[in-house]
């Protein structure tokens, strides 16, 4: 079974309530919890990412541990924080996001990176895949992964906050959308990044790139697998659909429908009918058993 490598940002989430008060704590990022999920399920799992030594960089590292990941691919920093994400309620009463990191100084990605063989599934993704700490180091080994044969997913989209001037964090972005076999998106990403919907922004800024963009809806309710010939959907029905759990569960499922994709890579250039069918079943049902695991509503963040 060749193994999946997940490139992305250790990160703790820590949610208060109404009154102020802290209701519950679980680590951030679609990319750690998939790896999670997809470790669970008996999948080798890879995580390539840093952690500071810190005590909720622990908690991070023990949480991919716990779940199968391996982790000898995590730096453990000493100059720095592990990033905590803080969400209280504001006065409409949805969740605000506040976000406290401190890296270290010098440009980040001093890990051993796993190796990588043909076949391999590499995910990478978030502000991590474009921050200037990381990306020089991140592109070094993703054009290696491609020439060694992987499958690269990656997933545009991260915090508005961490970067205000999209302009600034376009090259990098573009880079990795040319690197990239698929890509996987939710419209709220796209319309902050590019100010565009799914068709839209398959059509004018990534089709050029990356034939196969799989984009998740939560506003229509489906999600769409885009290709430059044709395209299929499938209705989402369910509530959680904005939550972090249930959108680490939809980058799952497309991982475990390409597990073993006759042709590799190649074929995600121009996937027919029964594949992208493929993809969004296992999509969807992934994301809704991850969404089962939700007991509480605060676990619910997006």
């Amino acid at each position: 079974m060749k193994k999946i490598i997940c490139i992305g940002e250790c990160s703790l989430n820590i949610v208060f309530n109404a009154a102020g008060l802290p209701v519950g704590a679980m680590p951030g990022g679609r990319v750690v919890n998939a790896a999670a999920l997809l470790a669970k399920a008996g999948l080798p799992v890879v995580m390539a990412s840093e952690a500071s030594s810190d005590g909720v960089g622990t908690m991070v590292v023990d949480f991919l541990e716990k779940a199968g990941v391996a982790t000898a691919s995590i730096d453990r920093f000493t100059e720095g924080r592990t990033p905590l994400n803080v969400f209280t309620l504001g006065p409409d009463g949805r969740p605000q996001l506040t976000r406290y990191e401190k890296y270290p100084p010098e440009e980040g990605f001093d890990i051993i990176w796993p190796r990588v063989e043909e076949g391999d599934i590499v995910i990478f993704g978030g502000y991590y895949a474009i921050d200037p700490r990381n990306h020089n180091r991140m592109m070094r080994f993703l054009e290696n992964a491609r020439e060694m044969k992987a499958l690269l997913i990656y997933l545009p989209g991260f915090i508005p906050g961490q970067e205000p001037r999209i302009t600034r964090v376009m090259p990098a972005l573009l880079e990795n959308l040319e690197l990239a076999d698929m890509v996987l998106t939710r419209s709220d990403d796209l319309s902050m990044i590019f100010g565009l919907d799914g068709a839209q922004c398959y059509a004018r800024n990534i089709g050029f790139y990356c034939r196969s963009m799989v984009n998740v809806d939560a506003d229509a309710r489906v999600i769409t697998y885009f290709t430059d010939k044709a395209s299929s959907e499938l209705p989402i029905e369910s509530n959680l659909c904005r939550s972090l759990i249930w959108n680490a569960g939809i980058l799952a499922g497309v991982v475990r429908a390409l597990e073993d994709i006759p042709g590799g890579a190649p074929a995600l250039d121009a996937p027919d009918s029964t594949l992208r069918g493929k993809v969004l079943t296992s999509a969807v049902r992934e994301a809704d058993s991850a969404a089962e695991a939700i007991a509480a509503p605060w676990q619910e963040c997006e």
